[in-house]
Order: C-alpha cells, then structure tokens, then sequence
C-alpha cells in the first residue's frame, strides 16, 4: 500500500494559522485577567515607572512590535526561485508566527510587572499588545495583500479547497 499524505489547501493553511493566532492571543489574554482577579483588594494605581524594569515593559511592547514588522517584511518580502504559491504561504506561516510570539512575549511581560508592582500602566501596555494581537488575525485578504503573488497564484489562492501545486 502506498499511502501519501494529502496535499494541503489554502484552507487548511488559514485554519491552522488562525488556531495558533488564536491561541498566541488567548494566552496573554487569559493571564492579564487572572492577575487582574488576583489584585482583589491591592491598590491598584497608574504611575510612571520608578525603576528599570518600569521602563523595560513599554520599550519591549514598542520593539516587539517594530522587530515583528521587520522581520516579516524581511521573511515574506523576497521569494527566491519559483516556490509556488504552498512555499510562500509556508513561509508566511512562519513569518506570522514569529510576529504574534514577539507581540505575545512583551504581552505576557507586561502582564507578569503588572502583577508584581500592580501598576496599571502595565496593564494597559498588555491590553494595548493584546488589542494589536487580535489586530493582527490572518485572512484571505491579509494574505493576498501583504505577499508577492503572480496572478495565476493569486487565483489559486481563492479556491480555498484545491490542493496545492
């Protein structure tokens, strides 16, 4: 018996992805509420940093951010040879996924200072990298507009249930 494995669809791809972004998101997420539960009866307040780890949380959250955009331009931007349309949208796979897991790191950073110091600067820096998190959800439309596709790709990627080529 030869048995091969099945080829994957566009379909597959985007379901896979928005799984794991859901997941990558929800973690974050999840974690800022559990601290925020357990801050049952602390003083909470919003002040500036005082130390160094204060100021370590937004100059995370902001890098993050700008190193995730870098680096997905820098994985989806050049296509050498003819890959295909299953190559690029491997590639931007895992372009994607370095991009949420940067924006998650400095989530669940700003989360852990919120629950040592209970500052709600911190809370709200995760809030806002949460918020960017779910901005960032993979689509069809994200797809087709921030990778290189040739035309005949560009229809491929459409049927949705085709294997692909």
């Amino acid at each position: 018996m030869n048995r091969s494995t099945p080829t994957p669809t566009v379909s597959q791809y985007l379901r896979t992805l928005s799984f794991l972004h859901l997941v990558i998101t929800a973690t974050p997420l999840i974690m800022g509420i559990l601290f925020y539960v357990q801050a049952d009866g602390q003083a909470l307040a919003f002040s500036l940093p005082k130390d160094l780890y204060g100021y370590l949380g937004p100059i995370l959250a902001l890098g993050s951010i700008l190193l995730g955009d870098f680096l997905f331009k820098g994985m989806t931007g050049k296509f050498s040879g003819n890959g295909g349309l299953k190559a690029k949208l491997a590639r931007y796979q895992s372009a994607s996924l370095i991009k949420f897991a940067l924006v998650e790191g400095a989530a669940l950073f700003s989360m852990v200072l919120f629950a040592n110091t209970w500052n709600l600067l911190h809370a709200m820096i995760g809030a806002l990298l949460i918020l960017h998190l779910i901005f960032l959800r993979p689509n069809l439309g994200k797809i087709e507009q921030q990778l290189p596709l040739k035309a005949a790709e560009k229809v491929q990627l459409r049927k949705m249930d085709r294997p692909l080529v």
